[in-house]
């Protein structure tokens, strides 16, 4: 019984704080219905079970009409993820806590973290704090920890944790090292190519990319810390390196050349998009489903084009801004926030090129995520607004 009234005591809350949402408010802008709207909003994480909506006073789970299922009260968020089926947050205050879809917050550890935390496929919560990692199980116990560590941990499909280390008593050296969900440890491969510039790349098959732009490196090491192939080159310049759902990667170079490189590490693709449709590699790429979104930039306006692994166009579609920003792909959809002369617009596009609408940012700032779920959009501006737009 006393559970009940907590619950509908919450909810009454959730109500109250979700009044300036506006649900379900039939609101147009250039084609797009709003259906909601939400102010102070830090950051949102999509799950099966809504939207976990961070905001500077609390944490809530918005269903898809605007209606908070639960609102809870939470102070000074920083660091955050989501895995494992709740979402994780971090602040100097709490540490960290775990939101289950329930809306109950349990206190997992007091450990002060400079990452967010990484979670493995089997729910296991890594915490990095400066050189210490740390294994919790879902309590928040710790099951064993790591010191040295000099990398951001990063966790692969089959729960193998990759870092870098540099031992104490040796500290002229850097190791590469591998650890499985129990702690214990794989492999361990001295890395004397190691510079503040390389990174780890999991792969949701297995296995860690290892790259490093100026030292041209870019190899995927197995599970068992064997070379599955290596494309160490001489130093060709600067890329944005992506990877997709089947785990084959895509390396753009700002010059203008697109190689896409398979999970067995051979040459599935090469392109060069500057030269044939005079895309700007600078503006940050997309990849979804085999597809590959640039930009293009013209005369007070740009161009989204949507080519196939081997560059051949799918589609264009030319959209007004005076400077284009990010592309969110989504499933059957693409975004593009742009900035106008009448400030900065989100720009929706649907399958084969077709504009779907777009929305104008309603406090005058840029677009600082967004999200494509189910056919609705939940995009969120730098300046803490956010949108569920339709249409």
């Amino acid at each position: 019984m006393q559970g009940n009234t907590l619950v509908k005591a919450i909810i009454a809350v959730a109500v109250l704080i979700f009044i300036s949402a506006l649900a379900l408010t039939a609101y147009k802008s250039g084609g797009a219905a709003l259906n909601w709207q939400m102010e102070e909003v830090q950051k949102i994480y999509p799950s099966d079970d809504g939207l976990y909506v961070i905001s500077s006073s609390n944490i809530s789970l918005v269903d898809a009409s605007g209606t908070a299922l639960w609102s809870v009260p939470y102070q000074g968020a920083g660091l955050s993820t989501y895995g494992g089926g709740r979402l994780l947050v971090y602040s100097s205050a709490s540490g960290l806590s775990a939101v289950g879809k329930d809306g109950n917050i349990s206190t997992l550890t007091a450990q002060s973290m400079n990452y967010p935390p990484v979670v493995g496929p089997d729910g296991t919560i890594f915490v990095r704090s400066w050189s210490l990692l740390s294994a919790l199980d879902r309590s928040g116990s710790e099951m064993w920890n790591i010191t040295d560590v000099i990398s951001a941990p990063v966790v692969d499909g089959r729960g193998y944790i990759y870092f870098f280390r540099r031992p104490a008593e040796s500290v002229t050296d850097v190791y590469l090292e591998c650890v499985s969900p129990d702690g214990s440890l794989r492999w361990s491969i001295q890395y004397p190519k190691f510079t503040a510039g390389t990174k780890l790349l999991p792969a949701s098959s297995g296995g860690v990319t290892v790259y490093d732009e100026p030292g041209g490196i870019l190899a995927r090491l197995s599970g068992s810390g064997n070379v599955s192939w290596d494309h160490t080159m001489p130093y060709l310049g600067e890329y944005t390196l992506l990877q997709d759902e089947y785990d084959r990667l895509y390396m753009f170079y700002e010059f203008g050349t697109v190689h896409v490189v398979n999970d067995r590490g051979s040459l599935a693709g090469k392109f060069n998009p500057v030269n044939a449709y005079n895309a700007n590699l600078s503006h940050m790429p997309a990849v979804r489903n085999g597809t590959v979104y640039v930009i293009g930039d013209g005369d007070a306006s740009a161009t989204l084009y949507a080519l196939s692994i081997d560059g051949s166009l799918k589609w264009e579609r030319t959209f007004n801004t005076t400077s284009p920003g990010a592309i969110y792909a989504g499933q059957d959809i693409v975004c593009v926030g742009a900035d106008t002369e009448s400030g900065p617009v989100l720009y929706v596009v649907g399958e084969g090129g077709s504009l779907k609408f777009t929305y104008k940012s309603g406090d005058g700032s840029g677009w600082a995520q967004v999200y494509v779920d189910n056919g609705t959009i939940y995009a969120k501006t730098c300046g803490g607004r956010l949108y569920a737009l339709k249409g």
